[in-house]
């Protein structure tokens, strides 16, 4: 694998999906779901792509679920391999005018299609045979959740190519498909979502209608078993992807501080301040118990330099309580918490966690962090159930120990991406968020785990909790507190633990961001199911 670390191993991943396919096909159980009409609109069928057309074509015949028509884009009838063969779905149709993108965009193309739901495939898709029976079982959910108006679907992409490769998804998320093209076709759509979310702007591309969908929820599906090779190359972050947009006037910035003693962590971490640049910034160290007279000079100069509020706080170490009197001492718009042992070089990466945290739709903003070594530290956090009463849940880094120039699997270190939580290290949030969730909970979580249970929360109350791709975010981990595992810190590790499991059991059991067949938790480089050890399905 190349240091990008952005490719899955090939050799083991075809007998991989031909063992779950032979699985999937074996299972007898008896299909409860209603049956969905679904359209098939086929495009690039020109003659010269006649094979592809006929493969496409061959794979939609082999379905299990038979509840399909098929629209066939940009040829005639007669150039139809087959028409009678498809009297056994619910037919097979030419439309020679038809742009496929019309059917996203016109009214006039609605009376070209009369399914339920669609599907868009290139010529020279495959489908496995179970595909549409498993996307229409999706549509038929469990007792009081709501069927998803778009199923984003795990594929391959080299369509049945030696080299073929998966595209093991991270579900729906609207911030990587802004950066990334990584979906393609592989998804199904309501005729409901497509009515709905019409607009006078025609989108240029499948691409541009799925970015078009991610300003405002609905309800979404991952269907995790790879159904269907694309003959896509995989995907690469758009060179057109908008970036994110300051607001005018730049909102007031309050950046927060818990420190004890260790003049010098401090003095780095605050060292990028001469250089940001916002009209009203305060600057707040909540203090813990701090005697060193390096450290007391230098708070008497940050005071001098910056106007910074020294919040002092005695007693037994409660991280959480000192972020909330921190931000309790501040007023300003958004407040940037940061751990005294973080140091940032680039200053303008700050400010593109600002400018994200402004977004009416994020309430957290986390940062790729490094290690001193320029290893990855920290790029989102994956959570999952643990392995023991012990361990009940395990909150772990994503390609922890990666290359700081890796990419990442499909990009994980290069796109701001969507998680059910970050490292409180560094997060920019907005004030009026911290006040709706309580802050961090100082009584039940006053150490560990209260930056997984604070993201939680803001995710509960509907907003985002986002990674930025950052550059030059180096974080010295446990500086302050040091690394040891002592009797006490595994103590209070555990009692988080016990917190987080009784009040985020579902959450863990159900990550929508992590991808089953798929572990980047607390490793350098992606693990697959048929690599050795890898001990996921």
């Amino acid at each position: 694998m190349s240091e990008r670390g952005d490719e899955a191993p090939l050799a083991g991943y075809g007998a991989w999906r031909r063992s779950r396919l032979a699985s999937r096909m074996a299972w007898t159980g008896e299909q409860r779901a209603w049956n969905h009409l679904i359209t098939v609109f086929i495009y690039d069928a020109s003659p010269a792509n006649a094979g592809a057309l006929a493969r496409t074509l061959s794979s939609l015949l082999g379905q299990v679920y038979r509840n399909i028509e098929v629209v066939v884009a940009g040829v005639q009838e007669a150039e139809l391999p087959g028409l009678a063969d498809f009297t056994s779905l619910r037919g097979l149709f030419a439309e020679p005018a038809l742009d496929p993108l019309d059917v996203l965009s016109d009214p006039k193309a609605d009376h070209l299609w009369r399914g339920s739901h669609l599907v868009f495939a290139a010529a020279g898709t495959v489908f496995d045979p179970d595909g549409f029976a498993l996307l229409n079982g999706m549509l038929s959910p469990s007792s009081g959740m709501q069927p998803p108006d778009l199923i984003v679907c795990d594929h391959g992409r080299g369509t049945g190519t030696a080299a073929e490769q998966p595209c093991f998804l991270p579900g729906w998320d609207p911030d990587l498909i802004a950066a990334m093209d990584y979906i393609d076709t592989a998804f199904m759509a309501s005729r409901k979502l497509v009515l709905d979310r019409r607009s006078a702007e025609r989108a240029v591309s499948f691409h541009g209608w799925l970015r078009g969908l991610a300003g405002r929820p609905f309800a979404v599906g991952h269907l995790t078993e790879p159904v269907m090779s694309l003959s896509a190359a995989m995907p690469r972050p758009s060179a057109a992807a908008v970036g994110v947009v300051g607001t005018s006037p730049p909102p007031s910035v309050a950046i927060v501080i818990p420190s004890r003693d260790q003049a010098e962590l401090l003095q780095r971490c605050v060292s990028f301040l001469k250089f940001l640049e916002y009209p009203t910034l305060e600057l707040v160290i909540v203090d813990h118990s701090s005697t060193e007279l390096a450290t007391l000079a230098l708070y008497a100069e940050l005071q001098e330099k910056h106007g910074a509020r020294i919040v002092k706080v005695d007693g037994r170490f409660n991280f959480s309580r000192m972020v909330n009197l921190g931000v309790a001492a501040s007023s300003a718009d958004v407040v940037l918490l940061l751990n005294n042992d973080v140091e940032i070089t680039d200053p303008r990466e700050v400010e593109v966690m600002i400018a994200h945290a402004v977004r009416p739709e994020v309430g957290v903003v986390g940062a790729r962090l490094l290690y001193p070594d320029g290893t990855v530290q920290h790029a989102g956090m994956v959570l999952r159930s643990g392995v023991s009463a012990m361990h009940p849940v395990l909150a772990q880094h994503v390609l922890r120990g990666a290359s700081g120039h890796a990419e990442g699997y499909l990009n994980a270190l290069r796109t701001v991406r969507n998680y059910q939580a970050v490292t409180g290290a560094i997060i920019a949030t907005r004030r009026s968020v911290f006040n709706e969730v309580g802050g961090f909970d100082e009584v039940n979580l006053p150490v560990e785990y209260n930056d997984v249970d604070y993201c939680l929360r803001v995710r509960a109350m509907g907003h985002r909790v986002i990674v930025v791709p950052t550059e030059g975010i180096i974080h010295r981990e446990s500086s302050t507190r040091g690394t040891a595992v002592t009797p006490e810190v595994e103590r209070m590790r555990m009692a988080g633990m016990r917190v987080i499991a009784e009040r985020w059991s579902d959450t863990f059991n159900h990550d929508p961001f992590c991808n089953p067949h798929l572990d980047m938790g607390d490793r350098p480089q992606a693990r697959f199911p048929w690599t050795s050890g890898a001990g996921i399905s």
